[in-house]
């Protein structure tokens, strides 16, 4: 399991396949206990996604 930290630098590829950076601004669990990121994107503008699905920078 991928753990983070806020301020954490992760990267991801987004639906066209680029990737994307940015910042860790927090972190929650789902009630069925997966780990969600709020991601700060360098190119503006947050998203949520599972840790999964992220890796660091």
């Amino acid at each position: 399991m991928n753990v983070f930290n806020p301020g954490s630098r992760i990267s991801f590829y987004d639906s066209t396949g680029r990737l994307v950076n940015g910042t860790v601004q927090s972190i929650s669990r789902t009630s069925d206990g997966a780990q969600m990121v709020l991601i700060k994107r360098d190119s503006g503008g947050t998203v949520t996604l599972p840790s999964a699905s992220v890796f660091q920078a």
